[in-house]
C-alpha cells in the first residue's frame, strides 16, 4: 500500500519527518484511547502531524479526523503543517479551537437554544460585556440608591467569579442561588469558610446583575466566551444522541494542550469521544499554569479513568541542553500531584543555570540589561533573548534601564489585534448588517456617527424596541425621525453599511468585498482615520485595517462576514515590525515559546512563588486552603507556582539566568524585603560565598533618592 506522501505529486512531496522510536510508536497509534504526556520541547506537533499521515495511510478519511487546540494561532500552525505535508488531504482534516467548535455547534443547533433559523448569534466582545454589565448595574444602583462606583467594583469581582463558575458548568438562574455559588467560589479562592449570613447590598445587586446579564443574552441572541463552552456541553450531555452523531462524523479525535482544559471542555470531549473511544489527549501536567482561569490539570487523570487510557510519554527535550533540563526536572519533582515522568536531554553541551544576587531591584535591572548587552555584543540575535517575570509590575524596573541602554525590546501581552478600536468597528459593522437587532454592536459604532451621542443612540434604540422594529426596518423607513432626533442619522449610517457589505456582493470576490468595507471605513462617513489627531496613530489604524484585509485573504474563509463574526474568540496579536528586539513577557504569556537565552527577573520568595502581600510590603497570615472535590489532584496553588517556574526554565535552549534582589520597591507599594526563591534549592543550584554574603548582609533601608527613582515614568505595555 502506498503512503499519502508517495501519492502526492513530486513538487508537493515533503521529506519524511524524522521521529524517534518513541514518537513513531505514538504516531502509529490508530484505534482506542491514549494519553500522551508530552514534556517541554518534546516535538509533539511533529508527532501529531505524523500521526495524521499514518491515519490517512490506513484509509481513514481526512474529514473524520478532528484536532482540537486552544488558540487560533496553534490551530493555524497545525493546519499549515498538514497542508504542506499532505496537500488536499491535510486541508480536509478538521482543526479547530474549543471556542470555534462551540460557536459552530450553536449555529448548527439553533433550535435547541431557542433561536429560529433566520436568527443568528452575536459574540460579545470583552468591552461590550463590561458595558452591558455596567448598564445593568447603573439601573440597579439608581433603583436602590447605592454608590455606583462601589457597585461597579463589586460587579467586576463577581463577573470574574461568574466566569469560573460557568467553566465549571455552574450557571445559577436566580439571585439566591447566584449569591450562594458566588460566595462559595470566593471562599474557595481565598481559602476561607463561606459566610452566607453576611450579605451586603452590593453582593445582592452583583448577583442580580449577573442573572439579569444572562437573561439579556438569552433573549437577545448574544453569547460570551464562556457560553461557547458551557451551552454546547450542556446539550451534548443532555442529548447523547447528538454527541454520538458528531462522534460518528469525527471518529478520531486529538486534543492538544489537554492539561489546560476546564471542566466544560473536558465534558465536551468526553461526550463526543465516548461513541468511538478513539481519543488521544496530549498534554503535560507539569506545564499546567492556568488554574486561575478554570483549567483543571486533574482532567488528565479523569481521562485515564473514564477511557481506560494507556499512558505514553514523550520525555526527551529537543530544545534545552541537559543541565537546564535536569535542574527543571529536580524542581518539578517536588510536586506531589504530578503524573510520573523523567524529562531528559541528549545534548550535554551547556552550563548550569546561573544565579545573580543583587541588593536592590534597580541593581538587578541594570545587571539584566548588562547581560543582554554582552550577549548582543557577542553576536547573539536580540530576537533570541527573553526576560521573563511573574508579574507585569517588573516592567516598571526593566523598561527604564532598557531605554537608557538603547536596547530595542517588545512586551508580549499587549493589546490583541481584535481588541483595537478600528478592528472592533469592522466586526460591529458586519454584526449589524447580519443581525439587525444587535443593539450592542450599534452602540460600539456610535462614536463614528457624527451628531449622534450616547443618549441619542439609546433613545433611538429604546424607541425601535418599543415599536418592535429593528435596524433593517429603520434603514428602509420613510420617517426615521419618529424614532428620535437621531433616527435619520442612524438610518443614513445603516444604509451605507448595508450598501458596502451586501450591495452587489454576488459579483465580487471575498477579497474585493472586505477591501470595499475597509475603504468605506477610511473614506466614508465613519472617518475612522480623520478622528485620530496623532499622525503616527492614524497611520497605524490604516495599517491595521490593511492587515485585516491581508489576514482574511490568507485565511480564505468561505464568508468573510462569518470570519469577522468569530473575531472576539481570536487570539491573533498585531504583528511587530521586522526590527530585531529582545522580548519581555510574563511567564504565562511565554508558554509555547522558546529562546536561546532566558533571564528570569525577580527569582525571589514573593515573586516566585507569587505572594502579592509580600511584594506590597505587607505580610498577610498564610492560609492553607485545600481545593475541593476532584481538584485535590491539582495540588492547589503552591504546585501551580512551581509549574510556572518549570515553564520559565524550559523556555531556554542555551542559557538560563535567575535574578534575585533583596529589596523591591514597586510604584504604589511599600518597599519589600524578600528572601531568595525556595525554587533555587529545589533546582539543586548552589550559591557562591559572595552571593551568600549579599543575602546574609541584611537588606538596607531604602534611601529617599531610590524611592523617587522608582517612581519615574514608565510604559507598562504588558497584560494587566
Amino acid at each position: 500500500m502506498t503512503t499519502i506522501q508517495e501519492r502526492l505529486p513530486d513538487n508537493m512531496r515533503k521529506v519524511d519527518i524524522k521521529l524517534t522510536r518513541n514518537q513513531e510508536k505514538i504516531a502509529q497509534h490508530v484505534n482506542g484511547s491514549l494519553i500522551v504526556l508530552a514534556g517541554a520541547g518534546a516535538g509533539k506537533t511533529a508527532t501529531l502531524v505524523a500521526r495524521v499521515g499514518h491515519l490517512l495511510d490506513q484509509g481513514i478519511t481526512a474529514r473524520s479526523i478532528q484536532m482540537i487546540t486552544f488558540s487560533r494561532k496553534a490551530a493555524k500552525e497545525i493546519r499549515t503543517r498538514l497542508v504542506d505535508r499532505y496537500g488536499l488531504d491535510g486541508e480536509e482534516v478538521i482543526v479547530d479551537t474549543f471556542h470555534g467548535f462551540g460557536y459552530r455547534f450553536m449555529r448548527q443547533y439553533k433550535d435547541l437554544f431557542g433561536l429560529t433559523q433566520d436568527q443568528d448569534w452575536a459574540i460579545l466582545a470583552q468591552n461590550e460585556q463590561k458595558r452591558l454589565l455596567n448598564e445593568i448595574g447603573k439601573e440597579l444602583s439608581d433603583k436602590h440608591n447605592v454608590d455606583p462606583k462601589e457597585l461597579r467594583k463589586a460587579i467586576k469581582s463577581a463577573a470574574s467569579i461568574w466566569s469560573l463558575l460557568k467553566q465549571d458548568c455552574v450557571c445559577p438562574g436566580n439571585v439566591s442561588d447566584a449569591l450562594v455559588e458566588i460566595e462559595k467560589a470566593r471562599a474557595k479562592k481565598t481559602g476561607s469558610t463561606p459566610n452566607y449570613s453576611k450579605v451586603s447590598m452590593n453582593d445582592r445587586l452583583s448577583a442580580e446583575t449577573m442573572t439579569a446579564y444572562e437573561k439579556y443574552k438569552r433573549e437577545g441572541g448574544y453569547v460570551d466566551f464562556d457560553d461557547l463552552l458551557l451551552l454546547p456541553t450542556r446539550i451534548l450531555v443532555k442529548y447523547p444522541k447528538i454527541a454520538e452523531g458528531i462522534g460518528n462524523i469525527h471518529q478520531h479525535m486529538m486534543v492538544d494542550e489537554s492539561q489546560d482544559t476546564n471542566l466544560a471542555q473536558y465534558l465536551m470531549v468526553r461526550s463526543i469521544g465516548r461513541s468511538h473511544g478513539n481519543v488521544v489527549m496530549v498534554g503535560d501536567d507539569d506545564q499546567s499554569i492556568y488554574g486561575w482561569r478554570g483549567a483543571r490539570v486533574a482532567n488528565l487523570r479523569r481521562f485515564i479513568k473514564d477511557f481506560n487510557a494507556p499512558v505514553a510519554r514523550m520525555e526527551q527535550n529537543f530544545r534545552s541542553h541537559s543541565r537546564i533540563v535536569e535542574s527543571a526536572a529536580h524542581l518539578i519533582s517536588h510536586n506531589n500531584s504530578r503524573l510520573p515522568k523523567k524529562p531528559y536531554s541528549d545534548n550535554k553541551d551547556g552550563a548550569d543555570p546561573a544565579i545573580h544576587v543583587s541588593r536592590r531591584d534597580r541593581d538587578m535591572a541594570r545587571a539584566i540589561v548588562a547581560q543582554v548587552s554582552d550577549l548582543v555584543q557577542g553576536g547573539a540575535n536580540p530576537n533570541d533573548i527573553a526576560i521573563l517575570y511573574r508579574t507585569n509590575r517588573m516592567t516598571t524596573l526593566l523598561e527604564p534601564e532598557l531605554k537608557k541602554s538603547g536596547i530595542p525590546y517588545t512586551v508580549v501581552g499587549g493589546m490583541s489585534f481584535y481588541e483595537r478600536a478600528e478592528i472592533q468597528a469592522a466586526m460591529a459593522i458586519v454584526r449589524v448588517v447580519t443581525k439587525f437587532d444587535d443593539w450592542q454592536a450599534i452602540k460600539t459604532l456610535q462614536p463614528y456617527i457624527d451628531g449622534l451621542g450616547k443618549k441619542g443612540m439609546s433613545d433611538v434604540i429604546d424607541s425601535l424596541k418599543e415599536d418592535n422594529e429593528n435596524l433593517l426596518t429603520l434603514a428602509i423607513h420613510e420617517a426615521p425621525r419618529q424614532f428620535g432626533k437621531g433616527g435619520d442619522l442612524l438610518q443614513q449610517f445603516m444604509v451605507g453599511a448595508i450598501d458596502h457589505t451586501h450591495g452587489n456582493s454576488g459579483n465580487m470576490t471575498q477579497l474585493e468585498q472586505v477591501r470595499r468595507l475597509a475603504q468605506w471605513m477610511k473614506d466614508g462617513p465613519m472617518k475612522i482615520l480623520d478622528r485620530e489627531k496623532d499622525d503616527t496613530l492614524r497611520l497605524k489604524r490604516s495599517e491595521n485595517l490593511d492587515q485585516l484585509v491581508d489576514e482574511i485573504d490568507k485565511s480564505k474563509p468561505e464568508c468573510y462576514m462569518d470570519y469577522l463574526m468569530e473575531g472576539p474568540i481570536s487570539d491573533h496579536v498585531a504583528s511587530q515590525d521586522e526590527c530585531e528586539r529582545i522580548t519581555l513577557s510574563t511567564i504565562h504569556r511565554s508558554k509555547g515559546l522558546e529562546w536561546s537565552h532566558v533571564m528570569v527577573a525577580g527569582y525571589s520568595d514573593g515573586l516566585m512563588p507569587f505572594e502579592p502581600d509580600k511584594i506590597s510590603g505587607r505580610v498577610a497570615p498564610k492560609t492553607t486552603a485545600k481545593a475541593a472535590d476532584d481538584q485535590d489532584d491539582d495540588g492547589g496553588r503552591p504546585e501551580e507556582e512551581r509549574r510556572l517556574a518549570y515553564v520559565a526554565a524550559t523556555r531556554a535552549a542555551d542559557t538560563l539566568t535567575l535574578y534575585h534582589a533583596n529589596l523591591y520597591h514597586f510604584p504604589g507599594s511599600e518597599p519589600a524585603a524578600l528572601e531568595i526563591s525556595p525554587f533555587v534549592s529545589e533546582m539543586n543550584l548552589t550559591l557562591t560565598p559572595e552571593q551568600e554574603q549579599i543575602l546574609e548582609g541584611g537588606r538596607p533601608a531604602p534611601v529617599r533618592a531610590e524611592i523617587e527613582d522608582s517612581m519615574e515614568p514608565f510604559s507598562a505595555f504588558g497584560m494587566g
